[in-house]
């Protein structure tokens, strides 16, 4: 068994509190902030950490520290929702994000433990090939093991640079492995020989290089002349939402910005927005608020998207979803079929639904628990709105990337509602945008994003933002959206493509070292 001693001898202290460090600096290279240098120099340290020989215990314990770090600095923000909003006291709400946090650094044992098998190649073969491909297989199973947490992937960081061109070919792992890369080869330059300097200066101007030169391809093509959209933000407090007193003066919120006086933008629009369950309430018990709206629709010849809780009246399963309303669509029909609804299909554990919830009940004196769960929705992934059919997804939904293709090409647009007030005065708001920026250049779509406090936003198919607003204010964002056609290479192949390469790129040095020595 390692003792104490021995590990204290192989690591040393600075060393962990390095990785620590090294993990929480990263946070930095992402929204809000955007010190992209952080992207390369935190893998980088971390990766010059694991040149040092080690047992496969250490080099868990160096890994499990550098995820403590990424993501207490980076997914803190579930303190905001637990604490402001879910009633725990801070005690309960710091230890809470404390296990959280933990959980999510075990994802990283995964280098870990992958890179004890790398230990024996070269140097260069460590940092070029071995390292990254690890990095990228380590996020890949993040975002779908146990229903997966694909946030803080680092490629999500180059949206603004010429990196982020090649996401419409291998979607955001692909450019997780080329920042990986680049990490790599900045500790290569830096302990490497000659020769090792010269493959790791010319892998960058090579990545570089091909960046630049796939931002110059156009992989969807425009499938109709651009609609007007609105999105509503309704800013309404997070604190009354849910509180039944408040249900009339929190749509009359939403009502308030489809006034035609002072929003003239809502009624010329071919498309209007409402977010994430902006009507806090079942859709059946809502037609004092549908049917109106369904009447505005028909006579501004536009269409509406409005959040709320859809009911299957047979089951009497509940459904956090989004109904689409204008036209020759049928509200009340709507209601009891189904028809012209779409509903979250991937579900946020131990909040939307809680595993044996109501064994639970007794945790209520100390944390706000759910009436009941929500359902998963097994039905459609897209609705035909304003004469083109989009790709919905609500709330984090965006952030899964292999998720978001299904319907397509077929869809010409995507359309994201969320609500994330939960996070209010947190950097989740801005890291959940940059997310959705990504998905919208991978499809090669337009992306129309509907929140209650921001970051609402147009996103057009090169990942720009083109009409956006400042968060935690009631306002409109309106602007012209582009239907596009064709498919984008990951559209087609999404992962298929960067995984087996990530594969290779680890297992076939490792045989071939190893078959070097038999």
């Amino acid at each position: 068994m390692l003792s104490f001693r021995d590990f204290s001898q192989s690591l040393s202290k600075v060393d962990y509190l390095l990785a620590l460090l090294a993990g929480t600096s990263m946070v930095l290279a992402f929204a809000p902030l955007e010190w992209l240098p952080f992207a390369w120099l935190a893998p980088a340290v971390f990766f010059w950490l694991n040149l040092k020989p080690m047992p496969l215990k250490q080099r868990l314990r160096l890994a499990w520290v550098f995820g403590v770090g990424l993501f207490a600095g980076g997914a803190h923000w579930i303190y905001v929702s637990i604490h402001f909003f879910g009633g725990a006291n801070t005690a309960i709400a710091v230890a809470m994000v404390a296990i959280f946090v933990a959980v999510l650094a075990v994802f990283l044992m995964v280098f870990g433990w992958l890179a004890s098998y790398a230990a024996p190649l070269p140097l260069a073969m460590r940092l070029l090939a071995a390292y990254p491909a690890i990095w990228v297989l380590t996020e890949w199973f993040r975002g779908w093991f146990l229903t997966g947490f694909p946030w803080l992937q680092l490629g999500t960081t180059q949206i603004d640079t010429w990196l982020a061109h090649y996401a419409p070919v291998t979607g955001v792992l692909g450019v997780s492995w080329l920042v990986a890369l680049g990490a790599g080869a900045l500790v290569l330059l830096v302990v490497g020989t000659s020769r090792d300097r010269i493959i790791a200066l010319s892998l960058t101007v090579v990545t570089v290089a091909g960046g630049v030169g796939l931002g110059q391809i156009r992989w969807t093509q425009p499938a109709g002349e651009p609609l007007y959209v609105s999105m509503l933000q309704g800013n309404v407090d997070q604190l009354t939402k849910w509180s039944p007193e408040f249900r009339n003066d929190n749509i009359q919120a939403y009502l308030d910005l489809m006034d035609g006086d002072k929003y003239p933008n809502v009624e010329s629009s071919h498309l209007v927005i409402w977010p994430e369950t902006a009507l806090s309430d079942f859709f059946p018990q809502s037609l004092d608020v549908m049917l109106p709206l369904q009447q505005w629709a028909r006579d501004a010849k536009a269409d509406l998207l409005v959040g709320g809780f859809h009911v299957n009246r047979d089951t009497e399963e509940v459904y956090n979803a989004v109904m689409a309303v204008g036209g020759d669509r049928d509200v009340e029909k709507s209601i009891d079929t189904g028809e012209n609804v779409y509903a979250k299909q991937h579900l946020v554990p131990f909040s939307e639904y809680i595993p044996f919830l109501k064994y639970l009940r007794f945790l209520e004196s100390i944390i706000k628990l759910p009436y009941d769960n929500v359902t998963p929705w097994h039905g459609i992934n897209t609705l035909t709105v304003a004469g083109q059919p989009m790709r919905m997804s609500v709330c984090y939904e965006d952030a899964y990337a292999e998720e978001m293709i299904a319907g397509l090409p077929a869809a010409t647009m995507l359309v994201n509602v969320s609500n994330d007030g939960w996070f209010t005065g947190s950097i989740e708001p801005a890291q959940h945008a940059e997310i959705a920026r990504m998905r919208a250049l991978e499809t090669g779509r337009y992306l129309l994003r509907a929140t209650n406090n921001g970051v609402s936003a147009i996103i057009d198919e090169k990942g720009k933002v083109t009409a956006t607003a400042e968060p935690q204010i009631a306002t409109v964002i309106s602007g012209y959206a582009t239907p596009m056609q064709g498919a984008t290479p990951y559209v087609r192949v999404g992962n298929w493509l960067i995984i087996p390469l990530m594969f290779i790129l680890l297992g076939l040095p490792v045989l071939l070292r190893r078959g070097k020595f038999n």
